[in-house]
């Protein structure tokens, strides 16, 4: 993950919302327009706020699941 001083928590947020908007406002269009800041600002958030559950990250959750 990012170093915490890379953006100061209002630039987090900023980006995070940036690139939470593209996708919700555009859709799959929106999904390559997000920058590798503003993924790299939601994966922060998402981590800072606790948003996922613990057993969720584990290197186990990369693997794929059978079909």
């Amino acid at each position: 993950m990012a170093e915490p001083s890379r953006w100061s928590q209002d630039e987090m947020l900023r980006l995070a919302a940036r690139g939470v908007l593209k996708v919700d406002l555009m859709g799959e269009r929106g999904a390559v327009l997000v920058t590798c800041d503003e993924v790299a600002a939601m994966a922060a958030v998402l981590a800072l706020t606790q948003a996922l559950p613990d057993a969720l990250l584990k290197p186990e959750t990369l693997k794929r699941k059978p079909t």
